[in-house]
């Protein structure tokens, strides 16, 4: 296992009370807000929550029309350059042999647009939910900004709809024609079966980066009995795994064992500045990667998990959250980013050290299996001095410790110890504890 570089860098020898000291949630993050600090945002499990194909506004494109916003269709054509009219031609599967002039692929496209219904409805049927909303509100007669850059950048090859300024913002709109001609499309049809499937998705990968492991039917299945109205096909969920899983940059992967089929965690997060390798990198991340932990004997060992302890899958306050939503809501987590809050080292951000610091523990309690001795001795170096008989600082290693008990383990099937010890009855370890006898001593 690679270490923080955070580790070794600052000894600690002075604190002080942080500007964020003594805040609440909410005033915590509007304070936060204020001084732009977006750093949460980036924490190690809120990497992982985002699902494939939802984040597609489009911005990142040039206005290629200089018509006036709510004009006819004829006009918009007339505004745009060469090159933009051959693109529209090109996604709208128009042919423009013996149109040579700009005027007589206008006059084309003004008459053919409004005729391709079927292509209309093959489009937005490939959406994702971002790009569905805009087109529902293009149809109403709205104008929807361009929003932030996108790497799918859907609408960028829509042909019906254009793209102009607006008070300087890039603002898409529909022409009237087109409205018209297209009012029939359902499109809220589609946005339905694509908000399953992110459901699907986000249940699948909560489930994953909470228990390391989740079998594809046993997922769905608790779907089904939590949303039994929400009805899908075999095709749709098997769509919604294959976004989960496709490419080398997605943190899952599908994994096939003795017949039943697998989402597994990939990769999770570090910071950039660790050591070690790493094959993901997610430019959106701001200074996070994802690094690689492929490993069947690991996977094979929470496949046994699985068959020996309750299943986390299925439990409702799980269906409609996100793993950040469950991991950094839960009180342990709440009490340590306050501590942290009220002893900011002197040359620390006031408004990011304790999202950083409790960042770290997540991590390393999640997904490198650091053991609980470790991570104070770990702080003790960093100058919290916690290891010398763990009582020169009682309240933090009291936080820790709690952290420790009560984030989801994976060797628990996605429960923390202390539900496993509720539901066990007593903390019976199944396959390699991850706790030496001595931690549980200090845990309890």
């Amino acid at each position: 296992m690679t270490c923080y570089a955070i580790e070794d860098k600052n000894v600690y020898t002075g604190f002080h009370r942080g500007a964020l000291g003594g805040l609440d949630a909410s005033e915590r993050e509007e304070a936060k807000l204020e001084k732009s600090c977006s750093y949460p945002r980036d924490c190690y499990t809120r990497i992982l929550d985002r699902i494939p194909n939802q984040d597609v506004h489009t911005s990142g494109a040039k206005p290629v029309c200089k018509a006036n916003l709510g004009s006819s269709l004829r006009d918009c054509l007339l505004s745009s350059t060469v090159d933009h009219l051959r693109n529209i031609a090109y996604d709208a599967r128009i042919s423009l042999s013996g149109a040579s002039r700009k005027a007589d692929i206008v006059e084309l496209l003004f008459n053919e647009l409004p005729k391709q219904l079927d292509r209309f409805d093959g489009i937005v049927s490939g959406f994702g939910l971002d790009a569905l909303s805009v087109v529902e509100r293009l149809l109403e007669g709205e104008f929807v900004e361009g929003g932030r850059q996108s790497r799918t950048n859907e609408m960028s090859s829509f042909p019906f709809a254009f793209l102009c300024k607006k008070a300087g913002n890039l603002t898409w709109f529909m022409p009237l024609e087109l409205r018209e001609a297209f009012a029939k499309v359902d499109v809220r049809k589609y946005s339905r079966r694509q908000e399953t499937r992110a459901a699907i998705a986000r249940l699948l990968s909560t489930y994953v980066v909470l228990g390391g492991i989740v079998p594809v039917q046993e997922a769905l299945d608790a779907y089904r009995q939590c949303v039994p109205e929400d009805l899908f096909s075999e095709e749709q969920a098997m769509q919604a795994v294959h976004e989960l899983t496709r490419g080398l940059r997605s943190p899952f992967s599908r994994w096939e064992h003795e017949g039943v089929t697998y989402i597994a965690l990939a990769a999770y997060p570090i910071r950039a500045d660790d050591c070690g390798y790493c094959d993901f990198t997610d430019s959106s991340s701001h200074n996070y990667r994802l690094e690689s932990m492929r490993d069947d004997e690991l996977y094979a060992s929470l496949v046994t998990c699985r068959q020996q302890v309750l299943p986390r899958a299925g439990m409702g306050d799980l269906l409609h959250k996100s793993a950040s939503e469950y991991v950094y809501g839960l009180p342990c987590v709440q009490s340590l980013v306050s501590y942290f809050d009220l002893h900011v080292p002197s040359g620390e951000s006031e408004y990011m050290f304790a999202d950083r610091m409790v960042d770290e523990l997540i991590c390393n309690f999640m997904f490198r299996h650091h053991t609980l001795i470790a991570e104070l001795g770990r702080l003790t170096r960093q100058g919290w001095y916690l290891c010398e008989g763990f009582n020169t600082a009682p309240m933090l290693t009291s936080l820790v410790v709690r952290l420790y008990r009560e984030l989801p383990r994976w060797e628990f099937n996605g429960w923390s110890e202390v539900e496993y010890i509720d539901i066990q009855g007593y903390p019976c370890l199944i396959g390699e504890s991850l706790l030496v006898p001595s931690e549980f001593a200090l845990a309890s």
